[in-house]
């Protein structure tokens, strides 16, 4: 299968966003801001997955950069960070149809990690790090939800 007919059938659109798991997130924003000039656009926590993170404007690009931080004791990202520290925990893409994506993963030989999950107006597949080599990627697409002028393609 070559890459490129492989590119097609994913149907992704672009990058969206890189994570990156930390244990304090207000540690790791000067670094961001101050020093690489990335602009904070939005703060957020998840109380039932146990997170909080941070959303940060990447200058000259269209991607976003996030800080996610451990919310509560029983936080899966205490876990993440006692096994390999903070670093990279994900890589986003925006794709045009998620059940298309999934398709693909599975046509590559690879089972989407927990198959397709829709909920709150978007739908999303993964590939585990332990079948990419290392890193999670996560793959979504926006549904049932209407879309601000500026969220459309460029």
């Amino acid at each position: 299968m070559s890459s490129e007919m492989n590119s097609d059938k994913m149907g992704i659109k672009r990058l969206d966003h890189v994570c990156w798991a930390v244990r304090k997130r207000e540690d790791a924003l000067p670094l961001l801001t101050q020093l690489m000039g990335m602009k904070e656009v939005g703060r957020w926590q998840n109380e039932d997955t146990g997170f909080r993170g941070v959303s940060l404007e990447v200058p000259g690009g269209t991607a976003h950069f996030e800080l996610l931080e451990p919310l509560g004791d029983d936080s899966y990202l205490h876990r993440f960070l006692d096994e390999r520290g903070p670093g990279l925990h994900h890589v986003t893409f925006e794709v045009d149809d998620i059940d298309t994506t999934a398709g693909a993963i599975s046509d590559y030989g690879i089972e989407p990690f927990r198959g397709v999950q829709r909920g709150h107006g978007w739908a999303e597949t993964y590939i585990h790090p332990k079948d990419s080599g290392g890193v999670l990627f996560q793959f979504y697409t926006e549904e049932d939800h209407h879309h601000d002028e500026h969220d459309s393609p460029k």
